[in-house]
């Protein structure tokens, strides 16, 4: 009677732990990141257009804080999140909108940049991360930081 009741215990655990149940997977058509299919897709998608992908902020004076906006739009048929906006480096600071743009809807990444202690030319890159085609884009911010007097 214990063998019995044992196997019976041992196969509920066993069925218990192998269920696969839809619930506790997203379905692929929450983001639909296009680049991930290897080629161009079909259908609808966002496409992240930027007016310019590089800023020279010219010269400025050690310990200056400056920021640049850049302004994009989504030029795709399809809604458009940005996931992440990564900087190369601890002096570049980005922020972007965590809503949701919709087709022809524009909107800006702000970089700030902060020259403290980082004397000489500087060239910058950022990283937008999004579920468009292609799936990250490169803005980047130059210029010279000149020691103060």
């Amino acid at each position: 009677m214990k063998t019995i009741f044992s196997l019976i215990i041992l196969f509920a655990v066993f069925s218990a732990c192998n269920q696969n149940t839809d619930s506790d997977q997203l379905p692929g058509s929450i983001v639909n990141n296009p680049a991930s299919m290897g080629k161009e897709p079909e259908g609808k998608y966002p496409i992240i257009s930027f007016d310019s992908t590089q800023f020279n902020f010219g010269k400025i004076t050690e310990g200056d804080v400056v920021t640049h906006s850049f302004i994009f739009k989504n030029t795709g048929t399809a809604n458009l999140v940005i996931t992440d906006v990564r900087a190369s480096c601890g002096c570049t600071s980005p922020s972007w909108p965590k809503e949701i743009i919709k087709p022809g809807e524009s909107n800006s990444i702000i970089v700030k940049y902060n020259s403290e202690g980082r004397e000489g030319k500087f060239n910058k890159g950022v990283t937008v991360y999004c579920n468009a085609y292609p799936n990250s884009a490169l803005i980047k911010i130059q210029g010279e930081v000149i020691p103060k007097l």
